[in-house]
């Protein structure tokens, strides 16, 4: 066992988020550069949380730093689908100004920085704006990199599925990028199970499955084997959505996936009660097939196969399942969605006609997806990359709004803190940090254009500098704009970062 303490524990850990912070620095911005990452073929590519994983130290202490942004930096992506370079270059700026403080009183700090913390994200929230229509392709290609073509994609999706449709990303057979719109649709619930997964994204993706949709919780095994046998018959994988499954059946599900016997995932049942029902019944009107009621103590293992909803594909997440370009019958779809106008137009209760509304938009929008077409396997990654960015980018938009872009958000943010109290001038020199690195990746110094940006001197909050034509500009004219959720997430992550850094004192190696 090695200890270390003090100075020296510090000193390693920021090693190791200033590791991290460089190698992603230069992915930032509109002028942006790309890291090649080693495989075979080398992978090239400007995503922030890809490139983390691949960053190690040699030094076991430096590596717990490293490791600490890399869990951080994962979060932001996994909260808000972007934001992670910004996330690691603020991170770098709050430790390294921690380190920089001879003296301090830790409770003290971490109070300042927690009030920091509810100032800066009141005003990214008050700061925030609706996305408008003509907004949707400036958050996009921003966050792809300045792309304009996968901007365009993005938006176009967003037009024939509407704001609360399903869009997805996969590759293409062939070298052209195209747009498809199926049936389909997305609800909250994912797989019962990790071991479920059949993809290196932790997800379970299936072509061509049979889909057993039922409110039943499931106990024996005996009580679906008929179902599985039936499939691995027909090899046709099985998605099987239950609102639970315990004991010998899900164990020995498990088994027989990790065992390949057959393909099959268990899906958690949307949402609970009637709600719950009405879910499930919108899954059968978009892939057909029978739903299994508790109710009418319908039994799984009389199923047929014409009783269960077909699909092109489905993947299943952690959190969230998307059936794409399901079977159902087409008139009794129409006819449901008719069902349900009816209702919305009927109903008095303002929390129903939510309900009616958003089943109504999910049944109507379909499922849009993007294939990425390539010359090579290395470009394709490259641009999914980007695009998936781009397309978190924007549903964290449509979530919670835009503020201005280029790093102002924060600029406009810093100007409520008091820089008397330490943790506040901490956190205030942390926020010029990302403005300042997409300068320097343009060939400009931020030093020499601050007091024109900065809020109270010669332009107004809503300018900056454009650092792709190097002109001070209207930033929502110019379309630099980005998510709020995204930019909120960001700086949360790297508060998070600075708390660990100020907190820990001692690292403990084991010895293998």
């Amino acid at each position: 066992m090695m200890i270390i303490n003090g100075k020296e524990v510090k000193q390693k850990l920021q090693e190791g988020v200033d590791l991290v912070a460089n190698t992603v620095k230069p992915t930032l911005g509109p002028q942006a550069k790309t890291v090649i990452l080693q495989g075979n073929p080398p992978v090239v590519i400007n995503d922030g949380v890809t490139i983390t994983k691949y960053i190690s130290s040699k030094d076991p202490y430096v590596q717990m730093g490293v490791q600490m942004v890399q869990n951080l930096a994962s979060k932001a992506q996994d909260n808000s689908g972007d934001g992670t370079t910004t996330a690691c270059i603020i991170a770098q700026a709050l430790v390294k100004g921690i380190k920089e403080q001879e003296f301090y009183n830790m409770r003290n700090l971490q109070n300042e920085f927690k009030e920091a913390e509810e100032i800066i994200l009141a005003s990214l929230v008050e700061q925030a704006q609706p996305i408008l229509d003509d907004d949707i392709l400036n958050v996009a290609t921003i966050a792809a990199n300045n792309d304009s073509n996968l901007g365009l994609l993005i938006q176009e999706a967003i037009n024939k599925v509407g704001r609360d449709g399903v869009i997805t990303v996969e590759e293409s057979k062939s070298h052209n990028t195209n747009l498809i719109v199926r049936d389909g649709l997305e609800f909250d619930e994912g797989y019962l199970s990790h071991m479920m997964s059949n993809g290196e994204d932790g997800k379970t993706t299936f072509d061509n499955p049979v889909i057993f949709t039922s409110n039943l919780i499931i106990r024996h095994f005996q009580d679906i084997l008929p179902l599985l046998e039936m499939c691995a018959r027909n090899k046709r994988p099985l998605v099987i959505i239950c609102r639970g499954m315990e004991g010998t059946a899900l164990s020995n599900v498990i088994m027989n996936v990790l065992q390949k016997t057959i393909e099959v995932v268990v899906v958690k049942a949307p949402n609970f009660g009637d709600a719950q029902l009405d879910e499930l019944s919108d899954i059968t009107a978009i892939c057909g097939g029978k739903l299994f009621n508790e109710e009418s103590k319908d039994d799984p293992a009389m199923a047929t196969m014409d009783e269960l909803g077909t699909a092109d594909k489905i993947v299943v997440g952690k959190d969230n399942t998307i059936i794409v370009g399901g079977d159902g019958d087409a008139d009794n779809l129409k006819s449901k969605i008719l069902s349900l106008k009816e209702l919305y137009e009927s109903a008095e209760d303002k929390y129903d006609k939510m309900r009616y509304k958003g089943r109504i938009a999910r049944l109507n929008g379909g499922v849009a997806t993007i294939q990425i077409g390539a010359s090579s396997q290395m470009e394709m990654r490259e641009t999914k990359e980007r695009l998936d960015d781009a397309l978190n980018a924007t549903k964290a938009a449509l979530d919670e709004g835009i503020v201005i872009g280029g790093g102002k958000a924060f600029i406009i943010a810093r100007q409520e803190l008091d820089i008397s109290m330490t943790g506040h001038a901490l956190v205030y020199d942390s926020l010029s940090a990302p403005i300042s690195c997409i300068f320097d990746n343009s060939g400009l110094k931020y030093a020499d254009y601050v007091h024109d940006i900065e809020v109270n001197y010669t332009v107004g909050k809503d300018y900056s500098l454009n650092a792709l034509t190097g002109k001070i500009e209207n930033m929502y004219d110019s379309g630099i704009i980005d998510p709020v959720k995204v930019t909120k997430n960001s700086f949360l992550a790297a508060m998070s970062i600075a708390n660990l850094f100020l907190s820990t004192e001692v690292a403990v190696l084991l010895e293998e």
